[in-house]
């Protein structure tokens, strides 16, 4: 019995373990089942990778026959390019020499036309000095000239009138020593005589006046003001001006100063104006118009009045001549024009004139730019 029940024990034990590892086993093959199942899964994962790699591979093969066409059409542009770098380069060279040969030339050149300027400037400098002292030439020969003329009839003049009064004082002199002579003839002749040298005294002055302009040429020259000038000479002569009531207009507005010999100036404006008054149209009281300007590089001076005037035609050479005069109503000796031209044409000025019967006259005096420096 024991026996038996330890049998059936046994063997139950022997069952429940078998059923155990039946169990087991099913459980094994069911994680067996799920292990191929996994394991099917995962081949089929590495075939689906496998052939994705092939794929890839295809695609990387394809990839790098692109890359190495590419490599290959790089290689040939790169070879282009050096052969293009290398033609550029020679020709960078060929444009620095040909560069290098155009400074060196337009180098040249800009020292040529340096050179050129130079002797232009030279050339322009000589052609000015030549010019300038063939207009000095001119003006020398022409003064010389004119200084001439105006000597021979300076010389001619006074010859003449210094022959009259030496004529007659001789004649007086030997009739004075005749002994039929009365006293009464004898006073007479030596009042005669006495005229006769005041004559000769008279001639021998206006002598001395005009030889002294020529010796005061080297004096001391001055700011002279033109509207000053013209006060000072009004002031001199108020008592003519009240009488004839004359009217004075100046405008010195471009033009009112000069650097000249104030003694010459004012003895110009002294014998223009008194002249413009002592030959006025009687019937209409004067008016004397004093301008100044500036004009290419010169000074102008004009005294135009409203006088009786005189006939150019007839008249012109005469009007600056010695003992020239054109009316005998007025007193005088003709000698204020003859000074005003010698003391202008002394500073180097020109003096011209126009003129018409009942009409006026007009003086126009030209000097030099003789500003102050």
């Amino acid at each position: 019995m024991d026996k038996i029940e330890k049998a059936k024990n046994d063997l139950l034990a022997a069952t429940t373990e078998l059923a155990f590892a039946s169990r087991e086993k099913g459980m094994r093959a069911a994680e067996l089942v799920i292990a191929n199942k996994e394991l099917l899964f995962q081949n089929q994962e590495k075939e689906k990778r496998a052939a994705e790699l092939v794929i890839a591979n295809r695609e990387l093969a394809y990839q790098n026959l692109e890359k190495e066409i590419r490599a290959k059409e790089l290689t040939a542009a790169n070879k282009k390019l050096h052969v293009q770098n290398e033609e550029m380069e020679k020709r960078a060279a060929e444009l620095v020499i040909a560069n290098t040969e155009l400074a060196y030339q337009n180098t040249e050149k800009e020292n040529r036309a340096a050179e050129l300027a130079i002797a232009n400037k030279e050339l322009i400098f000589q052609n000015e000095e030549k010019g300038k002292r063939e207009v000095e030439r001119i003006k020398i020969t022409t003064d010389l000239i004119q200084r001439n003329r105006d000597l021979e009839q300076f010389t001619f003049i006074i010859s003449h009138n210094l022959r009259a009064p030496t004529a007659n004082i001789m004649g007086y002199a030997e009739n004075i020593q005749d002994v039929l002579t009365t006293p009464e003839e004898r006073t007479e002749l030596l009042k005669g005589l006495s005229r006769s040298v005041i004559s000769l005294d008279s001639v021998i002055k206006d002598i001395n006046t005009i030889l002294q302009v020529k010796r005061e040429a080297g004096e001391r020259k001055e700011s002279i003001h033109f509207s000053k000038l013209v006060n000072d000479v009004l002031a001199s002569i108020g008592n003519l001006v009240d009488k004839h009531y004359v009217r004075i207009e100046t405008n010195f507005q471009e033009a009112d100063e000069i650097f000249s010999l104030k003694g010459y100036m004012y003895s110009i404006f002294y014998n223009l104006i008194s002249n413009s008054i002592k030959y006025g149209n009687p019937n209409v009281p004067p008016f004397i118009q004093i301008k100044s300007k500036k004009e290419n590089e010169k000074i102008i001076i004009s005294f135009k009045d409203n006088g009786l005037g005189f006939d150019m035609k007839t008249k012109a050479d005469k009007v600056f001549g010695l003992y020239k005069r054109f009316h005998t109503h007025v007193e005088g000796k003709g000698m204020g024009l003859f000074m005003v031209k010698t003391q202008v044409e002394t500073m180097g000025g020109r003096i011209s004139v126009k003129s018409e019967p009942g009409a006026g006259t007009e003086f126009t005096i030209e000097f030099e730019n003789l500003t102050i420096k």
